[in-house]
């Protein structure tokens, strides 16, 4: 039989569409769905419908942040240039990771501190970063579009950072069903975030000056 040939128009711009995601934006959204589902899956944790290893969550969440350490050199920090150093800590980030997945108990309380400050400290750094930076905040405001947006959704994403840093470090200081309810705007921030970076990414190709 003959191969039948599928339009190009439809098919291409498909295609086009899909690839055009860089890898930054595919990691955020990765966040996001994490984020939301764990908001989601909380509320039934607190009834007790489902079992809970929190230093198995935790310990995922560090493999994601190394994924984006290796591959990117973007730490919860800020960023970082892509050497050496950055790939070893991102695999010492992963081995932390994966050990508290894999044998949960091991390094529960250890993940917890640390992810609490990831969380914490990288969201101060990074909201810092954001407003003291003159190409960053300061300059996306003064245009209008998607660089408002995209400021927008730093500010809740590094802002839902620190708060759920805190209740990380400090449990306790909220109930499950509150919790729930800050992971799944905070997966819905990255979603926005996402969004913005490949908007502007789109409207304002690399080499060309925003202002």
């Amino acid at each position: 039989m003959g191969h039948i040939s599928q339009p190009e128009g439809k098919t291409g711009a498909i295609t086009r569409a899909e690839s055009d995601l860089s890898l930054e934006v595919v990691i955020l959204l990765v966040y996001g769905v994490f984020m939301l589902l764990f908001g989601l899956v909380l509320f039934r944790i607190h009834t007790g419908e489902l079992p809970y290893a929190p230093d198995s969550t935790y310990g995922l969440f560090l493999v994601i942040i190394s994924f984006q350490v290796i591959t990117m050199g973007k730490t919860p920090f800020g960023d970082l240039r892509r050497s050496w150093a950055a790939i070893l800590i991102g695999v010492c980030t992963a081995v932390i990771g994966m050990a508290a997945c894999f044998i949960p108990g091991l390094l529960a309380e250890p993940v917890r501190i640390l992810v609490g400050l990831l969380l914490f400290a990288g969201g101060i750094a990074l909201l810092a970063q954001l407003f003291l930076s003159e190409d960053k905040a300061r300059l996306w405001l003064k245009i209008p579009g998607v660089l408002r947006h995209l400021t927008i959704a730093c500010i809740i994403v590094y802002v839902f950072s620190i708060i759920l840093g805190l209740v990380t470090l400090l449990p306790g200081i909220t109930t499950d069903p509150q919790t729930a309810v800050l992971l799944i705007v905070y997966g819905i921030g990255f979603f926005y975030l996402s969004w913005g970076i490949q908007k502007a990414a789109r409207t304002y190709p690399p080499g060309e000056n925003p202002a």
